[in-house]
């Protein structure tokens, strides 16, 4: 698609960049025996950073979805490293954000939506990743992120029956799960993260919903507090055309997939998020955020990276698609739910 194909070169820059830093930190890795010392301040910094990251395997995930959303194949040498590197962060049936880490849930689930956008499904044991998933689930229902937590997210929960979804599986004690998840909804009609505890947010609105939706239990919420959420979804848009998190903030390119994919979820139609949202404004807010050197960025004038660019295209697909109709759209349209491009195996 000419119109973005500076997005598609800022992804392949991205990958790019990203395997060349962990080949040289493998290299420094190797020539220490594993050890910091002795490197040097740079060489230690770059080694000590990359291995922290909590999100590669993710940050992988937010590129080949941005890909896809933009109709580009990325090049059969970085869908080579991307392979080598999602078996590298295998860990029996979880994966890890990076080879030296624990595998973790979200991880996982990305390692589920990357086989699924590479349509490589051998590249899962699926017995064994959902087994790994099912492991993270407490007796009220919820989920952790890792084996030993023992507080349930909503994150989590929404993340666990995606990806168990996405393997042909159902999670165990579907009751439990949608009575938490419905719990998490506060008096003024946002969700937050876990009941009764946090105030009310539009990515934790949405994974509520889409969990909900997944286990086809969004008819477990009240006529009131979908009337309560809808009213609250509606107040998130700013001056300027952007979408807020929460009252209080500012807008911010993420948010346009949060809020609108949760707005849809409750209305299965394309009218009501025209109804509810100055759609232009939007797209003009998430266009301001683009870098002319590819990518979008949080905010308008903000440096570009690629979990605002996944999120930001997405949200600007669906205000696409709502506001245009598909015949002129110019990505391509998302599931609400399962946070994939519509049309894949």
């Amino acid at each position: 698609m000419a119109e973005y194909a500076h997005h598609a070169r800022y992804l392949e820059l991205f990958l790019h960049g990203g395997f060349r830093m962990l080949s040289k930190v493998d290299s420094l890795r190797a020539a220490d025996k594993g050890s910091l010392l002795g490197l040097g301040e740079e060489a230690a910094k770059l080694l000590a950073t990359c291995t922290a990251e909590t999100s590669l395997l993710s940050a992988i995930y937010w590129v080949l979805c941005s890909a896809a959303l933009l109709g580009h194949t990325l090049s059969e040498d970085l869908l080579l490293q991307v392979v080598n590197f999602l078996e590298r962060c295998r860990k029996g049936g979880a994966f890890a954000p990076h080879p030296l880490h624990e595998g973790d849930l979200l991880s996982t689930v990305s390692a589920i939506q990357i086989a699924r956008l590479l349509k490589r499904p051998e590249l899962l044991n699926v017995e064994e990743t959902c087994s790994f998933v099912q492991s993270l689930q407490l007796p009220d229902g919820s989920f952790v992120q890792r084996v030993g937590a023992t507080e349930g997210d909503a994150r989590f929960t929404f993340a666990a029956i995606c990806g168990l979804r996405l393997l042909g599986q159902h999670p165990r004690c579907q009751d439990e799960i949608a009575g938490w998840l419905v719990r998490c909804q506060n008096l003024d009609g946002g969700f937050g993260c876990r009941p009764k505890e946090c105030e009310s947010h539009a990515g934790h609105s949405f994974c509520c919903l889409a969990g909900l939706q997944l286990l086809s239990r969004l008819g477990d919420t009240s006529p009131r507090g979908r009337a309560r959420l809808l009213r609250w979804l509606g107040s998130r848009q700013c001056e300027g055309g952007g979408m807020n998190g929460r009252p209080g903030k500012a807008g911010d390119s993420c948010y346009s997939w949060w809020t609108l994919a949760a707005a849809k979820l409750l209305d299965e139609g394309q009218e009501e998020l025209g109804r509810m949202f100055d759609l232009p404004a939007l797209e003009g807010f998430i266009e301001s955020c683009m870098s002319s050197e590819g990518g979008v960025a949080p905010h308008p004038g903000d440096a570009p990276d690629p979990f605002h660019t996944f999120f930001g295209l997405a949200g600007l697909s669906l205000a696409q698609h709502a506001a245009r109709g598909g015949a002129s759209a110019k990505l391509q349209q998302m599931d609400p739910a399962l946070v994939l491009p519509i049309g894949l195996p």
